[in-house]
């Protein structure tokens, strides 16, 4: 690749908070939001009204009512929906008007945000060296039959050498099994 092509020395792009799946906010984050959305308000929107603006229908709402932490089912259930990232729960919250909760965890969900980016960035750096696409439809070979075994450098003989060697391992095992009355069935090939 040529220097200063657009991959030459460039980092992937650090994904924005907005667009960070709600699998970044850790379990600290999540348990807090439960404490001041699980209880029931007149005053502020609690987690029902949060699943209605996130889509969930009245019956999936009812079942959820039927858990210990209906904040932390709801969100459990929520990040596999398409469309649901740490953006659009903040999104959601400030709609509903909690600007308290937005205050109170702001810092903690730009921390966990952070920690997950780190460690998507360490996990990227760690995997190995891999070209974007594979496409094996169009033969790489001058020959446009592919490789054969003249191809090989033992060439035909070679060929030959194994199949000879694999029928003698074969026989040799078979000839054991059948000292203790036992048989192995190997599939011929017709080819």
């Amino acid at each position: 690749m040529a220097e200063g092509g657009p991959d030459a020395g460039s980092a992937p792009p650090t994904p924005s908070m907005s667009s960070l799946p709600l699998a970044a906010l850790n379990v600290r984050v999540r348990r807090r939001l439960s404490l001041f959305l699980n209880l029931r308000a007149h005053v502020a929107a609690d987690w029902t009204a949060l699943a209605e603006e996130m889509g969930f229908e009245y019956l999936e709402i009812r079942r959820l009512e039927t858990h210990a932490d209906p904040t932390g089912s709801l969100l459990d259930d929520w990040q596999g929906r398409p469309g649901a990232s740490v953006g659009r729960l903040l999104e959601l919250l400030g709609k509903l008007g909690r600007d308290d909760l937005l205050m109170e965890l702001g810092p903690s969900i730009e921390e966990d945000c952070q920690k997950y980016i780190l460690k998507q960035q360490q996990e990227a750096s760690e995997k190995p060296l891999q070209v974007d696409s594979v496409d094996s439809s169009i033969p790489r070979t001058r020959d446009p039959a592919g490789i054969t075994i003249c191809d090989d450098p033992l060439g035909a003989v070679g060929w030959w050498w194994s199949s000879l060697m694999i029928t003698c391992k074969a026989r040799n095992v078979t000839s054991r099994l059948s000292l203790h009355s036992a048989s192995l069935q190997v599939p011929i090939r017709s080819d």
